[in-house]
């Protein structure tokens, strides 16, 4: 890629997206290292731009929001910018434009999704020495057709179809309008350069952390959970849909405990009645469950104290797509993952590294085959729970923060940047 110069650098997200965890981590902590880590090509100034409607802008728990972002990444500039859309997007247009007469040199916008393209856009179009990169995150196409139970082309209605093409060539055309994409996971990244118009040149940026989890407080908040010397096996998650909670990890989680004794099942989740009906709906023994909401902060010390992650989402075009960000969680806490089979470019990984399992649930349709199935990740997990440990986290630090994904993204910048100048 191109050699690093000097720019300036923009994250640009939009709707309510920066109230949420997720987004803390993977775009301001993630702006934060690029501001903060020395070395060729860093940016000369580094800012998160936030399109919210105007309302929000003089919410009160809004600006909260920000602050609190703000204090964790100081080294970066947050701006809240209200949006009308009945008056042509007035004043974000305006004030996105001010924004950037007030950076000196070249830009680069970092978009994250379709939906911030078109304000990255308007101010490159006043300025067209900058460079758009746009980062798919996953295939929203058919992402928004999730809740109508659609996960491949084949299960859409003729209505669900004609979305599904608008948005298809929506996203080409923002791939086309774009001097870069980056995106989450290898079979993405494929499908976007086989099937949108992506360069071959577009970038693997994985959904990162920012550092390992000491086990600091893990003895004591396995004392608090009472887990004594079981294995304590976790969900971390909401109940949506695509969690395959019904499918995957109820049974999973059923089935452990029949197999061994000396299993206990936990649940990390702000959905605790809804999850406590389905472990009743599935007969599983709420002694041997520990339910609870952690606050945000409080979240990692909890993972440290676990024993093994279950990612089991079902074998579908979306989920090989997906790049979960609790992989990474889980890793960084020490955790190793049970992943099921078909999910995405992770069961390499495992494998390679030797960081977690790969079981195969799906089809197991009596409860003889699904036991024999959870039996091999205890098994695994028995033969390598000492290494395991130290393995997750080397290979968090190696691969999986955003220090160490810093060069590969200024050099994407400045490729960018590049392309944008040639194309003047």
């Amino acid at each position: 890629m191109a050699t690093p110069t000097s720019y300036n650098l923009v994250h640009i997200i939009t709707s309510g997206e920066y109230k949420t965890p997720l987004v803390a981590s993977q775009v301001f902590d993630r702006a934060q290292a690029q501001a903060t880590i020395s070395g060729a090509g860093k940016p000369a100034s580094v800012s998160v731009w936030i399109i919210v409607p105007m309302r929000e802008v003089f919410d009160k728990a809004a600006k909260n929001t920000v602050a609190s972002l703000q204090q964790r990444c100081p080294a970066i500039k947050i701006h809240l910018i209200g949006c009308i859309s009945r008056l042509g997007n007035w004043p974000a247009i305006p004030t996105i434009k001010k924004l950037r007469r007030s950076l000196k040199g070249k830009t680069v916008y970092h978009c994250r999704g379709e939906s911030s393209f078109e304000w990255a856009d308007a101010a490159r179009k006043s300025f067209p020495g900058d460079a758009i990169v746009i980062d798919i995150r996953g295939y929203w196409p058919l992402e928004r057709l999730i809740n109508g139970d659609v996960t491949d082309e084949k299960d859409m209605s003729a209505a669900q179809r004609i979305v599904y093409d608008s948005d298809v060539n929506r996203l080409k055309n923002i791939i086309a309008g774009s001097e870069w994409m980056c995106t989450v996971s290898e079979p993405l990244r494929r499908y976007m350069i086989d099937h949108c118009g992506a360069s071959k040149d577009s970038v693997l940026i994985p959904c990162c952390v920012n550092n390992t989890i000491a086990d600091t407080n893990r003895d004591k908040i396995r004392q608090e959970l009472n887990l004594g010397n079981n294995t304590a096996i976790l969900y971390l998650g909401g109940t949506q849909k695509y969690q395959c909670l019904e499918e995957l990890v109820m049974p999973f989680m059923r089935s452990a405990l029949t197999v061994s004794d000396n299993t206990i099942a936990v649940f990390i989740t702000q959905n605790k009645d809804k999850m406590t009906g389905l472990l009743t709906q599935f007969g599983i023994d709420m002694n041997r469950v520990r339910m609870l909401s952690v606050p945000q902060n409080k979240v990692a010390d909890y993972l440290t104290a676990m024993d093994m992650g279950l990612l089991l989402r079902a074998a579908s075009p979306l989920n090989n797509f997906s790049q979960p960000v609790k992989f990474g969680e889980y890793l960084s806490a020490g955790i190793p993952v049970v992943l099921e089979a078909g999910t995405g470019d992770i069961a390499g990984m495992l494998n390679e590294y030797n960081i977690g399992c790969v079981i195969q649930l799906e089809g197991k349709n009596t409860d003889t085959a699904l036991n024999d199935e959870v039996q091999v990740a205890l098994d695994w997990f028995h033969t390598n729970r000492q290494l395991a440990r130290t393995n997750t986290r080397k290979f968090i630090e190696e691969q999986y923060t955003w220090q160490a994904n810093v060069p590969k993204e200024r050099s994407m910048y400045a490729a960018s940047l590049e392309l944008a100048g040639t194309a003047k």
